[in-house]
């Protein structure tokens, strides 16, 4: 059975932690446009290969999309050439594409917005946070306690293994407790929608409460249920299943890996 009939999701935990791993060091080490949308390309044909919901995916991300575009809008008209890291790095390849010099392209009075230099700043900036959010939904296509396992028998202590899984399981806990205090608000009459930027922060405020509530709750009731388990009562652990790679699984854990990080080499001059 192939890669893409299987599917992320039955995929090894440690194939999608080292192509996390390897995009997301990689986009931090370098600047080039064209690396960083190669990257970004590659994350979209494997979740498209591993017949990744793409539905789920814009719905998980929605808000975080809608802030990175945010981000880059606010930063491609305020960020100027006036720090010479950003004039030093982007002022010649901006030269480069005007065919001229990084000259703002909106004057307010002696306000200089809209420099060539601070839409490719924004563009690495938003691409880098885009790799990030697109690579984490790899690991997410995946049994969270699987990479209890994965991390277990990578010789990490299984404590922090299990903080580490504790905290992936807790965000979809954490947005059903929002959810679910989201729609109380709305059935006692708030409209988050018609009320005034003052009113949506004070019903956005009255939000955390019963959030934060909930969350004590939970992880109440989850310290019990570890003791009653008798956690860390022993040295050692014992598992009633261990991970084992095949070979599609070998092979996305290699190659992978490395097509990306020649992309990197032969991109990036190196």
């Amino acid at each position: 059975m192939n890669a893409g009939a299987r599917g992320l999701r039955c995929l090894d935990p440690r194939p999608k932690l080292a192509m996390m791993a390897t995009v997301s060091t990689l986009c931090l080490l370098t600047e080039n446009i064209a690396f960083l949308l190669a990257a970004l390309c590659a994350l979209f044909v494997t979740l498209a290969a591993g017949r990744a919901d793409f539905a789920l995916l814009r719905r998980r991300c929605r808000t975080i999309f809608i802030l990175i575009i945010s981000l880059f809008v606010i930063q491609s008209i305020f960020a100027a050439p006036a720090s010479k890291s950003i004039a030093e790095t982007y002022g010649g390849l901006a030269a480069a594409i005007t065919g001229g010099s990084d000259t703002p392209l909106i004057h307010i009075g002696g306000l200089s917005l809209l420099h060539t230099s601070g839409v490719l700043l924004a563009s690495v900036l938003a691409l880098r946070l885009l790799i990030v959010v697109v690579s984490a939904q790899i690991v997410l296509e995946g049994e969270v306690r699987d990479y209890m396992l994965a991390f277990t028998q990578m010789k990490l202590p299984y404590e922090l293994a299990f903080m580490v899984v504790m905290g992936l399981h807790f965000l979809p806990i954490l947005r059903e407790e929002a959810l679910n205090a989201y729609h109380c608000m709305q059935l006692r009459g708030v409209d988050f929608k018609k009320s005034s930027p003052a009113a949506k922060t004070k019903a956005y405020a009255g939000l955390c409460l019963p959030m934060l509530v909930g969350t004590l709750r939970r992880a109440d009731e989850m310290s019990v249920a570890m003791e009653l388990r008798g956690l860390r009562a022993m040295p050692g652990r014992t598992y009633m299943r261990r991970l084992t790679m095949n070979s599609v699984d070998i092979a996305a854990t290699l190659i992978w890996p490395a097509a990306l990080v020649a992309v990197f080499m032969i991109l990036t001059n190196r």
